[in-house]
């Protein structure tokens, strides 16, 4: 309608009238343009809400299992400890059964990986620039993007030598044992130890303990095994505290 008008100003030579009938059209798609702003801006900021809120479950799902998974390295490099020790000669027949647990616990491993689905959507679809804050945004990509990568590598893969070894020495009847009464593993991020009588007499574990110290790399790749599961549980720390920051910041993202 009124471009019709314009139109018909324009033929009319009516100068004065086509000026305001061309600056009713420009302010109307002017104010056309800037609602439909307005409304992709809210497309947006709630579609950045949603992920906000996705990162933010993972974030907590990822503390959780962290303290989870550091308990469990921790239980297993007590293990670890005595065994070496043990190995290293510091020994105690007296405690046949408990020392040989020792030595097989301390194979254990859990690894950790990031729960990272919510920000590798966005990343896939092109969506990171819904991230408002440029520094928050460049956080949490370094902090997914680190996974698997240099020390991160160790907490994602835990494949020690030492775990095949101690395992290919220990009978399997002590190895079905120690499975159903010495640990329990109701998911992925809740294993536990489990305090277990001796199924085993004095005899045999001193057998099966010897079978361990006298086999000749057995000490040294469990000492390398511990090693790492050490710088595990640094790189995890810090992983946990970057997290704990990140999710705050997320947070506060949410609440803008």
């Amino acid at each position: 309608m009124v471009a019709s008008r314009l139109m018909a100003r324009l033929r009319e030579h009516d100068w004065m009238a086509a000026a305001v009938e061309l600056v009713i059209v420009v302010v109307g798609i002017l104010i056309a343009l800037q609602v439909s702003n307005w409304n992709q801006d809210r497309i947006d900021r709630n579609r950045a809400q949603g992920y906000y809120r996705r990162i933010h479950a993972d974030l907590r799902a990822d503390l959780k299992n962290m303290d989870a998974t550091l308990v469990f390295w921790r239980a297993v490099s007590a293990y670890g400890d005595a065994a070496i020790a043990d190995g290293e000669g510091k020994r105690d027949d007296a405690q046949g059964w408990k020392m040989l647990l020792a030595w097989y616990q301390a194979s254990q491993t859990m690894p950790f990986v990031a729960s990272d689905a919510a920000f590798g959507e966005m990343r896939s679809a092109g969506e990171l620039g819904l991230i408002a804050d440029e520094g928050l945004r460049k956080r949490l990509d370094d902090y997914y993007s680190l996974s698997g990568v240099g020390g991160q590598s160790i907490i994602r893969e835990q494949y020690p030598e030492y775990r095949l070894q101690i395992r290919g020495l220990t009978p399997w009847h002590v190895q079905q044992y120690i499975w159903s009464r010495c640990f329990t593993e109701s998911s992925f991020i809740t294993q536990q130890f489990v305090d277990c009588d001796a199924p085993i007499g004095a005899q045999e574990a001193s057998t099966i303990l010897r079978s361990y110290r006298d086999s000749p790399a057995l000490l040294n790749q469990l000492r390398a095994w511990m090693s790492t599961l050490r710088v595990s549980e640094i790189v995890l720390v810090n992983d946990r505290r970057d997290a704990k920051q990140l999710d705050a910041a997320v947070t506060r993202a949410m609440q803008d």
